[in-house]
């Protein structure tokens, strides 16, 4: 299958997950991601802001904020097809419905951090194959600000297990994850290499 049809079958999946089982087993990714090493040691982490189908980062970001973590969430830069961390303090108060359908921080919360700062980063996907190959929605969002951030960054994706697949066909300068985090298990994908 090319990308495409990948893309298509997933979301297929992923949609047909009901809302109790979203939050079920986003529940148990939230838990294996707040017992990982890399979470543990970073200070600066970037999450995704979850749409309906997504593992839901809602309760994860509030954790972190809680936990005094330094927590920035995306903003779509439209014009050059790329992201902005920007910090937030309160989930609640501070974001809203953003141009693509997104929750972002509203314009008087804007905290903009530069890219290399971040310790890791918590990424969305649509699929994933066990050695970090992923397929987001197909805009390039993800795969141009991944390619600003410093080398010594964790990428972790968060994922159903629905969302694996055998084999993701990668270009060169496709940047993999390192882990991906599913209901079930960690993939640790540098091992799988």
């Amino acid at each position: 299958m090319n990308k495409e049809e990948i893309r298509t079958t997933i979301l297929q999946k992923r949609l047909s997950l009901t809302p109790n089982e979203i939050k079920e087993k986003s529940q148990q990714i939230f838990n294996h991601l707040f017992h990982s090493s890399e979470y543990i040691k970073s200070s600066k982490i970037m999450f995704y802001v979850s749409t309906k189908s997504e593992v839901q980062t809602e309760e994860i970001i509030k954790a972190s904020i809680k936990e005094k973590k330094k927590v920035f969430v995306p903003i779509i830069a439209k014009d050059s097809v790329n992201l902005l961390p920007s910090r937030i303090l309160n989930y609640d108060q501070e974001l809203t419905r953003g141009s693509m359908g997104i929750r972002e921080p509203k314009q008087e919360y804007l905290r903009l951090s530069p890219p290399e700062e971040l310790e890791l980063i918590i990424l969305p996907g649509v699929a994933f194959d066990m050695r970090g190959n992923r397929i987001g929605r197909g805009k390039g969002y993800y795969d141009n600000f991944l390619k600003k951030i410093n080398p010594s960054t964790h990428l972790i994706a968060l994922s159903f297990e629905i969302q694996i697949v055998d084999h993701i066909p990668a270009l060169e300068n496709d940047i993999p994850v390192h882990k991906i985090i599913t209901e079930k298990r960690i993939i640790d994908c540098l091992k799988q290499h």
